[in-house]
């Protein structure tokens, strides 16, 4: 798959805010001019309940999410990272929260169905022995703000339950020198 240029990305967003199709993203077959931007990314939090979580004993873990995706037809796939918001070392979530793992998942009109997989990874992992897999939902992916439920299970903390994501589109890098 190819990154999605920003003049289609842009020519798609409005066609799909009139009919109401994917994330803006074109197959990647489709043609599009010379601009070359990276793939749609998505920022924000993550804010979920967990017996291992929160810094105060309540269970609740905050923590900063960012997608990274790519389209084909109804298929998104692409990457995500989280970083927890505790203080290393303070916390069991200051660990299990920060990691990077594969998503994928499959747009229905513009709700994007996601799964996040994080396997255990001994060469850049802070828990190499734990992997987690996490499901959620993405409401109005075509707009810049985006938000859903979620929920889990991480091999060390156990269930992840009462998820709450909410994140915005990031504005694209521009072009490299040359390419314009």
């Amino acid at each position: 798959m190819k990154p999605v240029p920003k003049i289609i990305t842009a020519a798609a967003l409005a066609a799909l805010a009139s009919c109401g199709g994917g994330m803006g993203m074109p197959d990647p077959n489709s043609t599009g001019s010379s601009m070359s931007v990276g793939p749609p990314t998505f920022s924000g939090t993550g804010i979920d309940k967990n017996q291992k979580t929160g810094t105060t004993g309540t269970g609740m873990g905050t923590t900063t999410v960012s997608f990274t995706m790519m389209q084909s037809g109804a298929t998104v796939t692409g990457t995500v990272t989280t970083q927890s918001t505790d203080a290393p070392g303070t916390t069991c979530a200051s660990c299990h929260r920060s990691r990077t793992g594969t998503l994928s998942g499959t747009i229905s009109g513009t709700t994007l169905s996601w799964t996040a997989t994080f396997p255990a990874d001994p060469a850049h992992d802070p828990t190499p022995a734990c992997a987690a897999t996490l499901q959620g939902t993405l409401s109005d992916i075509t707009s810049d703000s985006v938000s859903g439920p979620y929920s889990g299970m991480d091999s060390c903390e156990g269930p992840v339950t009462k998820g709450s994501l909410t994140m915005t589109r990031d504005a694209p890098a521009p072009p490299p020198p040359g390419m314009m």
